[in-house]
């Protein structure tokens, strides 16, 4: 869950983002939904709550909330944006089979940098750490 306490509307108050029922109808979803949905996920959701929302605002919105460091975001070659509401220094572990995202902290990870003469050329913003495996469940369904 998000760093942060209290509800969805509290967060966004906190950021201050404008507060709306779709808002925290997407906040929620992001933080409800237990694996880091992608931005068709959210929009799922929330559109049985919000049948008139479109597509378009609740990509704006999750934009948004990124930028404002409200949720953060998780990419993987060859897939869609995926959503994160924990938005504390951690990692994650990456199903290559069933695109399930697990997060973990490291602090050996946390202490990774980029290689100097990389950074004279890039401005680094975060650094994470992303390992690609199969997950347990996805073993056990080979084995059966």
């Amino acid at each position: 869950m998000s760093k942060k306490t209290g509800g969805a509307e509290k967060i966004l108050r906190e950021h201050g983002a404008r507060v709306t029922p779709q808002r925290v109808a997407i906040l929620r979803a992001v933080e409800s939904s237990g694996n880091h949905p992608d931005a068709d996920a959210v929009y799922r959701q929330v559109s049985m709550e919000h049948p008139h929302i479109s597509r378009d605002t609740v990509y704006r919105t999750l934009a948004m909330m990124e930028e404002e460091k409200i949720i953060g975001s998780v990419l993987y070659v060859g897939n869609a944006k995926r959503y994160d509401p924990n938005t504390s220094k951690h990692h994650h572990l990456v199903c290559i089979r069933c695109r399930k995202i697990l997060d973990f902290s490291a602090e050996e990870f946390d202490r990774l940098d980029p290689p100097a003469h990389m950074v004279s050329r890039f401005q680094v913003l975060r650094t994470t750490v992303q390992v690609e495996g199969v997950c347990g469940d996805c073993q056990k369904r080979k084995k059966a």
